[in-house]
């Protein structure tokens, strides 16, 4: 009895290490797919910190958020990344928008998700890394 829900365990964490190992490689190609060389211009080295902070929301491969035009949104990625035939969960953008309330504080604007990425690079550029900035 101990054997068997011990084996039943390990082959439900298995079967749920695959399916999440698949999900995240079907997301990878379909930003490879619709994001395939690096933006026209290239962003600036400025702005190194902001795409880090996309990449780490979007649990994008490191230095893909350079491959992003400016005039993307946060929600347009995540459509991209999760199609209309997926489930859709609310972590990426979550996570986006608290790390731009973390930098930006109360200057966050409430729509930031739709906003260019460009547009956010700029006011995280001119927003100062401050702890009084969290809300």
């Amino acid at each position: 009895m101990v054997t068997r829900t011990i084996l039943y365990v390990l082959a439900l964490a298995a079967v749920t290490l695959v399916i999440w190992h698949w999900n995240r490689g079907a997301q990878r190609r379909r930003f490879r797919r619709a994001f395939p060389h690096p933006a026209e211009p290239a962003w600036p080295a400025a702005d190194g910190a902001f795409l880090d902070a996309f990449e780490r929301a979007f649990a994008l491969p490191r230095g893909a958020a350079r491959n992003l035009p400016r005039d993307v949104t946060a929600m347009g990625v995540y459509l991209i990344l999760y199609p209309e035939h997926c489930i859709y969960d609310d972590s990426e953008p979550t996570r986006f928008a608290a790390a731009l309330r973390g930098r930006l504080g109360k200057a966050t604007p409430p729509d930031a998700l739709t906003l260019p990425l460009g547009d956010l690079a700029a006011r995280w550029r001119a927003a100062a890394p401050n702890p009084a900035n969290k809300e």
